[in-house]
């Protein structure tokens, strides 16, 4: 009994899969202020990203890759950094455990179960920290699931990596969340150190590609990830 169950349990599983459009991305993208500064007089700016991913793809994220033009630059040098451990953000939340780090404010949507009849809808209120050579991300979930989490995006020359741990992937064990979007806005600025700065202006746009990786949930996505660029409005 059981094993027929299973067999059709799996049975309709490969149809709904195979029916399933790859996944895409589509966002948006911003700069404040607009009006860039230049290379001898970088100008901080605060710097706002959303991105939605096609429900019907029911894809879950690996990573978030954001790359940054030449006009736009990232790095963490001289700005106050979170040095504390991802157990001890999440125990003493991130305003008391590096609150001097904190460089922004973001949220993010998921469902839990996306193959299922009734997914659950999974909030994410997200809070950005500068670390050494790399960006936190709390994520306190909101509603029926309240896990916390600490996400790490490397900074690597232009580029932010985000990678989205396992236990994100599955906030409930053996049940897959899927992304729907996510809001960030950054910006921090000390002395003349800025977490996020313009150095010029290119066609009145900054282009940032953004790339969203998959993983299997349990069945592989039809494509490993999506991406998109998106323009950041900016004047000289």
């Amino acid at each position: 009994m059981a094993a027929g169950a299973a067999a059709l349990t799996l049975g309709a599983a490969g149809v709904a899969y195979a029916q399933l459009p790859a996944g895409s991305i589509t966002g948006t993208a911003s700069v404040s202020p607009t009006k860039a500064g230049t290379k001898s007089k970088p100008k901080s700016e605060k710097f706002t990203l959303k991105v939605t991913n096609d429900s019907a793809s029911k894809t879950t994220a690996s990573s978030i890759k954001i790359t940054f033009p030449s006009t736009l630059k990232l790095s963490t040098k001289g700005l106050p950094q979170c040095t504390k451990s991802d157990e001890d953000i999440i125990s003493q939340t991130p305003q008391k455990a590096c609150k001097a780090s904190i460089a922004g404010k973001g949220s993010a949507n998921a469902v839990v179960g996306p193959q299922s009849a009734s997914p659950v809808p999974l909030k994410f209120t997200v809070t950005p920290m500068v670390g050494k050579n790399q960006l936190l991300f709390h994520l306190a979930a909101q509603g029926a699931i309240t896990n916390k989490y600490v996400l790490h995006g490397k900074i690597s020359g232009k580029t932010l990596t985000i990678a989205i741990t396992p236990d994100v992937q599955q906030p409930v064990p053996g049940l897959y969340s899927a992304l729907v979007d996510l809001t960030s806005t950054l910006s921090m600025k000390k002395g003349k150190n800025y977490l996020i700065s313009s150095t010029g202006c290119t066609g009145g746009k900054h282009k940032v590609p953004v790339t969203v990786g998959y993983v299997p949930n349990p069945a592989p996505p039809t494509a490993t990830s999506a991406s998109t660029t998106l323009e950041a409005k900016c004047s000289k």
